[in-house]
């Protein structure tokens, strides 16, 4: 697998909390147990330098979506919920 780094010209931006092929749950109403979970396959940093994640999630339809790092958990912490 190829290894990519990405350097910022500009000093507001800051590290993505989430890499590609993180395992990722989407936070909800919901008890956590019943959260989505997926994995990171894309990055996009917006104009106001705030990451958005596109996941695509354990569904056999292969369901994605675009989130944002509060809209996410990281996939120990939802054990640690459960």
């Amino acid at each position: 697998m190829n290894t990519i780094t990405i350097q910022f010209a500009g000093f507001c931006a800051q590290s993505p909390k989430y890499t590609f092929n993180s395992r990722v749950a989407m936070k909800s109403n919901c008890k956590p147990s019943k959260w989505a979970i997926g994995r990171v396959t894309g990055l996009r940093i917006d104009d106001d330098n705030n990451w958005n994640y596109t996941i695509v999630f354990d569904y056999p339809q292969g369901y994605s979506d675009e989130l944002t790092e509060d809209e996410l958990a990281d996939e120990n912490e939802l054990l640690c919920l459960n």
